[in-house]
């Protein structure tokens, strides 16, 4: 594989599932401000959002435990190697890195000719973002390769400079709502390009002319959202939708190349994690908050999909 032109990929569907958390955690203000202190800074608002420029001559090379923080890196000139989870990926013109929280994300900047930006949010922050579902099952990336990626680059230009313009103006009332803004228009941006060069994207995007297939599959998933914390069960979805669990199976299935059911495994999985890492709660709360009888009922759940129990991923991530 030539690494490259590759730019980083995550899982839209696990990245944009909108949490209910227990408590709020500082360690996604940390992250920032580490960030804050060994980058040169355009402007940030409170411990929530920061845009930084990543430009040559940053004597920076250091890993980062990304917590509940989001990064965003867009380069516009030269090559930038990063690392997530120790895992080397080669970013040149026109790559875009989402990197989701949990991640560990080495920025290697010494000795690299490089201009471009990064962006990091809180995941409270995030939940306020208004996204429009997008699910595939491939990644989400945009790479050099691709053929609108100048007019996209052209595009999130002219976003980044709204976004400076209103990082700058800290008297704004409307701040933090002008930048929540800004920043889903720079995501539905990045899923337009994604979604003009992959088939399945396309048609689960797509927002005139939904066929009732499509609906479904873009319906299900907003339930997930909803529920997943309560209902487990495909049935319950499909009882929603008025379609047999068969038949919605069949729906998801065809459409992402992931059963139903895994979707919403997932979903679960990723909220445990979250809880454990984050919360502060007992894995005993924990599975009480999750709707699960009891506590070793939430483990053998757990540990089928992880490979490890809660409380072992919870030492692990918190020692």
């Amino acid at each position: 594989m030539n690494n490259r032109r590759e730019a980083v990929a995550f899982n839209f569907l696990n990245v944009s599932m909108k949490r209910n958390m227990i408590s709020k955690s500082t360690n996604e203000s940390l992250v920032i401000d580490d960030f804050s202190s060994q980058l040169p800074v355009i402007g940030k608002h409170l411990n929530e959002f920061a845009l930084y420029h990543l430009q040559e001559n940053v004597s920076l090379d250091k890993s980062y435990k990304m917590s509940d923080t989001f990064a965003i890196i867009v380069v516009y000139k030269g090559d930038l190697t990063i690392k997530i989870d120790g895992r080397p990926h080669s970013l040149s013109r026109g790559a875009i890195a989402c990197i989701p929280p949990g991640k560990t994300l080495n920025l290697n900047l010494k000795d690299q000719e490089i201009d471009g930006y990064m962006m990091t949010f809180s995941s409270l922050f995030f939940e306020l973002l208004q996204i429009p579902v997008s699910v595939s099952k491939d990644k989400l990336m945009i790479n050099s390769e691709s053929d609108p990626i100048e007019n996209t680059l052209n595009r999130i230009d002219q976003i980044f400079s709204l976004i400076k313009d209103g990082l700058s103006n800290s008297d704004d009332l409307f701040r933090k709502e002008k930048l929540l803004n800004l920043v889903a228009v720079f995501f539905i941006e990045i899923i337009n390009a994604y979604a003009q060069n992959n088939p399945i994207a396309k048609k689960l995007c797509k927002a005139d002319g939904l066929s009732r297939k499509n609906k479904i599959c873009k319906d299900f998933f907003v339930l997930v959202k909803q529920h997943s914390r309560e209902e487990r069960q495909l049935k319950f979805y499909a009882d929603k939708l008025c379609v047999s669990p068969k038949h919605l199976s069949f729906l998801i299935k065809n459409a992402t190349g992931l059963p139903a059911n895994k979707w919403i495994t997932d979903a679960v999985i990723h909220d445990a994690k979250h809880l454990l890492q984050n919360s502060g709660n007992s894995v005993k709360e924990i599975a009480y908050i999750l709707n699960f009888s009891n506590q070793s009922f939430f483990g053998k759940y757990f540990k089928r999909e992880v490979g490890i129990s809660p409380s072992d991923y919870q030492s692990e991530v918190l020692c």
